[in-house]
């Protein structure tokens, strides 16, 4: 089936009901963009999936009706689709309507009477502006997490992943499945997918299967239409239709629930997909990477997960090595978050060599977050002792020799430090009413294992920091007892 969207020109959406100002538009912008034309809201709104590259609104759009007015309508778009740029266009040149659109999110305002060279120009600078937006917001998100083409590491497994990411990259509409424990990276490697492919100007979007509610995760990924079911007053664009013209990554895919799992092998198989609530279908062109942490095999053995669907999602496949299997990356991916941190911890400048043997012998269960993790910790501790470089007792009391621990729960400084890291998570949770599963993202970690491991680490050396941290205590003090007693 042909999308009318999928054409290699800018698509603008024109949303107009003067016919003779529409046709000579059209006529002006005819070669450079591709013009889907709309001659009120209910028409538009048809023709809205997938989203334009920007809009030209009326802004007198059906004059008699107050609902179905440019600027009713301007609020509809901004919510449907924040980040496409909307150009009001007016035949009267009212000042305190064109402020009020530029409130409401418009980008432009263009009198019809302007010459049709000024309104190209006027759209080009608009498109400009929207694409160099998103590019920036892309960037900030991949810098976040470690820049995506950097994926640290000259041992064999990873030399072996980075020619499958090479391969991948090379087929923009080739499936992926990712496998790879907790803490891996198969974030990462997806991220460089995209990165380094043909989709790398267009979306990248992450979806947390596992954290989507079994009530609504059909809506979250497909969406739905105004009315589908009670309290969906306004339509939904869903993940993937986000995702459009780029990659939708869903990690944790083992966790999707088995009626969701036949409307995602259906997609895959047709491309195309209908919001709930909706009769039409609606070609979507995306790239799907999935994750798991799981044993795909297992799962589909016992029923979990369907057959037909993982053989649609491994078409192709990288393993990604736990940190264990690649522990000469440890030196390198410890130098590597050694200068990630140093900004926040000044004057500490490296490790000692005991520090990097202690690295190296460990077993990583939690493998690449763990370590960063790890370090980052370590480098503040050792700012705080004023140490130039990070020594072993900085480490966690894990990554110690038995004989140190019992010197250093007695340290003053290390309780100290545990009593600053408690009031840390104490005034997170504070700030969340109480609710752990938010905590972390106050804190800025990884994901909720990091901050429960951080705080049961303190509460089994200190316990009697529970009482004195109420939030704390309430929030991990008893799965803390429960876990001695057991």
């Amino acid at each position: 089936m042909q999308n009318e969207w999928d054409m290699p020109q800018p698509v603008l959406l024109l949303i107009d009901d003067d016919h003779v100002f529409r046709t000579s538009l059209v006529s002006a912008l005819a070669g450079e963009y591709r013009v889907i034309e709309a001659d009120s809201c209910e028409q538009a709104r048809s023709k809205m999936s997938p989203a334009p590259d920007a809009v030209l609104l009326d802004v007198r759009l059906d004059p008699n009706n107050a609902n179905a007015g440019g600027v009713e309508f301007l609020r509809e778009l901004r919510q449907e689709w924040p980040s496409v740029p909307v150009i009001m266009v007016t035949g009267y040149g009212d000042v305190s309507t064109a402020v009020e659109c530029i409130r409401e999110g418009a980008v432009d305002f263009v009198e019809k009477i302007a010459d049709l060279r000024t309104v190209r120009a006027r759209v080009a600078k608009a498109l400009e502006h929207a694409q160099l937006t998103r590019r920036v917001g892309e960037l900030e998100k991949q810098l976040a997490i470690v820049e995506p083409r950097q994926l640290v590491g000259k041992s064999s497994p990873m030399q072996e992943v980075k020619k499958l990411i090479s391969a991948a990259s090379k087929h923009g509409d080739v499936t992926v499945l990712i496998h790879g424990e907790t803490g891996t990276g198969k974030e990462l490697v997806a991220r460089a997918i995209h990165a380094s492919g043909p989709r790398e100007k267009k979306p990248f979007v992450a979806v947390a299967v596992s954290a989507l509610a079994t009530t609504t995760v059909e809506s979250e990924l497909f969406g739905h239409e105004r009315g589908a079911f009670t309290g969906a007053h306004d339509r939904h664009v869903g993940y993937i239709e986000k995702a459009h013209g780029g990659v939708l990554f869903l990690d944790e895919i083992d966790t999707l629930q088995p009626s969701t799992q036949v409307k995602l092998l259906r997609f895959l198989e047709e491309r195309v997909l209908t919001r709930l609530g909706g009769t039409r279908e609606l070609p979507v062109d995306v790239q799907i990477i999935a994750a798991s942490n799981a044993d795909l095999d297992r799962v589909v053995t016992e029923g979990a997960f369907r057959r037909d669907l993982l053989y649609r999602l491994k078409v192709f496949e990288i393993r990604v090595p736990p940190l264990r299997e690649r522990r000469e990356d440890i030196a390198l991916l410890t130098d590597f978050f050694l200068g990630l941190f140093k900004s926040s911890a000044r004057g500490v400048s490296g490790a000692e060599p005991a520090v990097l043997k202690a690295l190296r012998g460990h077993d990583w269960p939690g493998n690449v977050r763990e370590l960063r993790n790890t370090i980052e910790s370590a480098v503040l501790r050792a700012a705080l002792r004023g140490h130039r470089r990070v020594q072993t007792d900085d480490l966690p009391g894990d990554l110690n020799h038995q004989g140190n621990r019992a010197s250093e729960a007695g340290s003053v400084l290390d309780e100290a430090l545990a009593r600053a890291e408690l009031a840390e998570v104490e005034r997170a949770l504070d700030v969340v009413g109480g609710k752990k599963t938010d905590a972390w993202k106050v804190l800025g970690l990884n994901d909720r294992y990091a901050l429960r491991r951080r705080v049961h680490r303190i509460l089994e050396r200190y316990p009697d920091l529970v009482t004195e941290f109420k939030n704390v205590g309430r929030a991990y003090g008893a799965s803390r007892r429960k876990a001695r007693e057991q």
